[in-house]
């Protein structure tokens, strides 16, 4: 059976002592690609991670999307998504680590979850991809940081959340027209709610009053917004994020199909196959067996 997916943490990747805590970490992309092995992919993090592409080629597959390695692409990723990639010899980029205790902001638009990129939603996509004027900013920033976290000069740390803060209002103002509705405002907020809560309840709770209940919203109304926004049901969206943590530990766990569906919250686990069939138009052991 094949072993769980690791999880990577900073202090892994630069070897430090298992008592040495590190709140963030940025190392130049082609240097960091050649220090992983064959034996890390695929892999998760206990961090975020912005992987910046400056040039190069390449895939690079999250949570089972596939996305070609474009220059002046950023990707997002939070600390719970599984990814792996194949990168060109001459990649040339940058990977920022920083654990969320290390992000603070008291603006609420630009909070870690209100940000959409750093969802596990398949309505968010975990990436943008900037002009060259855009990029060449980019570039700038990565190398303010690259320099500062060097020098380690007094305040540091807070300097390089400036800048982390400014990646990330550069990627919001490329990612929102691109994504959102700017007409429907509060209707996007409710729905970033919905998920937020989804990601955080999805093992308690499956039907759509529940989370309903808890937006102070009727069934109907949210089965609507998230129709008219994302193209889904509300009951879609819970079973989207359901269906990928199932399919996560069908890959990358030596769990067996009922105490997966247990895992999940499913006390039937024949009901908990025919959702995941129902979804995947296969049954969890033909995906286990097919994707292995």
């Amino acid at each position: 059976m094949k072993k769980p997916i690791p999880i990577i943490t900073i202090e892994q990747l630069n070897c430090c002592d298992k008592h040495i805590l590190m709140t963030m970490d940025i190392r130049r992309l082609e240097i960091h690609a050649k220090t992983l092995t064959p034996a890390d992919f695929p892999h998760r993090h206990d961090f975020y991670n912005l992987i910046y592409i400056k040039s190069g080629s390449g895939t690079h597959d999250i949570d089972f999307r596939h996305y070609e390695v474009v220059p002046n692409q950023l990707f997002m990723m939070n600390e719970g998504q599984v990814h792996e990639w194949e990168l060109s010899d001459d990649i040339e980029g940058y990977s920022f680590f920083f654990r969320k205790e290390f992000y603070e902001t008291d603006e609420k638009s630009l909070a870690l979850n209100a940000l959409p990129f750093f969802n596990n939603s398949p309505n968010d996509e975990p990436m943008v991809i900037f002009d060259e004027a855009q990029g060449k900013v980019m570039v700038n920033l990565f190398e303010e940081i690259i320099q500062e976290y060097s020098a380690k000069k007094s305040n540091y740390e807070a300097y390089i959340k400036t800048i982390l803060k400014q990646i990330l209002i550069q990627a919001v103002r490329v990612y929102q027209p691109n994504y959102r509705d700017e007409t429907a405002t509060a209707s996007i907020s409710k729905i970033k709610h919905f998920e937020n809560l989804i990601e955080e309840q999805h093992r308690n709770y499956k039907s759509v009053k529940d989370y309903a209940d808890q937006l102070n919203i009727t069934a109907n109304y949210l089965n609507a917004i998230c129709n008219k926004i994302v193209g889904r049901t509300a009951g879609e969206l819970i079973r989207d994020r359901i269906v990928l943590e199932a399919k996560r530990l069908l890959l990358h766990s030596s769990m067996s199909i009922c105490e997966i569906a247990y895992h999940l919250g499913y006390e039937d686990c024949s009901y908990f196959i025919r959702v995941f069939k129902k979804d995947v138009h296969q049954t969890p052991e033909q995906f286990r067996l097919l994707n292995r």
